[in-house]
């Protein structure tokens, strides 16, 4: 996007370490203690721990000046040696499964990391100096990727976070996993330089089956085929709505300032 700045590497800033560290503490201890209590299975514990970590490190990638990813690993491996002395040695962690524990010890970091990826992408941090995006020709496997990230946060966000405020109705449940989708769409296709509505599109394909492998296997619950066809289905046009309306955004926005 013309607005954005580009950016240059810089010696580690332990500022944004500790801000990461800090932010960490609030997304992921909050995000598993609205967990807990209403869902039990440890690998619904877990997936939510591990996005903490990604949303942790994109809040460090996007809004840190300078290219934070390294900053955002660092803060994931302290945020690591703090959970997990929390679940594996305090009466937090009594009841569950050390699992927990050994996928904060494997993950952690390199989640965080991932998230201060995908926060730079979104930012606009490795467009060229003169301001023209790097990966603007063609298909952008890269916003693929940062899709994907982004939309199983929002999928973990609007299912397991807000499913408690819901009191468990599928039905409304459903409406925010869709809701889920839209956003996607709109971030990336608002976010990234040049058009990409078919990016999100895949990504959010994508993010469905990842979801149902998930479901399938992570928590085995069983799923109809013609369910999983019918939200691979809604899924692709839901986030091919959203990134359209982003772009649409993206072009009246720079409309209005090019008139400025």
């Amino acid at each position: 996007m013309s607005d954005e700045v580009t950016k240059t590497a810089s010696p580690t800033q332990w500022k944004w370490v500790i801000i990461g560290v800090v932010a960490g503490i609030i997304i992921i201890g909050g995000s598993f203690f609205i967990v807990a209590p209403t869902f039990h299975s440890t690998a619904i514990q877990s997936l939510v721990l591990l996005i903490g970590f990604v949303v942790t490190g994109a809040v460090v990638g996007y809004f840190s000046p300078g290219i934070t990813i390294k900053e955002a690993f660092f803060a994931g491996l302290i945020l690591m040696f703090i959970f997990a002395f929390l679940l594996g040695a305090t009466p937090l962690g009594e009841g569950l499964s050390k699992t927990l524990v050994y996928l904060l010890l494997v993950f952690s970091g390199i989640l965080a990391q991932a998230g201060a990826w995908m926060g730079e992408k979104l930012q606009g941090s490795f467009e060229k100096k003169d301001g023209t995006a790097k990966d603007d020709v063609g298909f952008q496997w890269k916003w693929v990727l940062a899709g994907l990230a982004l939309g199983l946060v929002l999928n973990v966000l609007f299912v397991f976070l807000l499913a408690p405020l819901f009191n468990i109705n599928l039905n409304l449940i459903h409406v925010a996993f869709s809701v889920s989708f839209v956003i996607l769409g709109f971030i990336i296709g608002y976010k990234s330089p040049g058009v990409t509505i078919k990016e999100p599109a895949v990504a959010g394909v994508i993010a469905v089956i990842g979801d149902w492998l998930f479901i399938q296997y992570g928590i085995q619950l069983p799923v109809p085929v013609g369910y999983i066809a019918f939200g691979v289905v809604e899924g692709f046009l839901l986030t091919l709505l959203g990134a359209w309306l982003g772009e649409r955004y993206q072009l009246a926005k720079e409309s209005k300032e090019a008139q400025a």
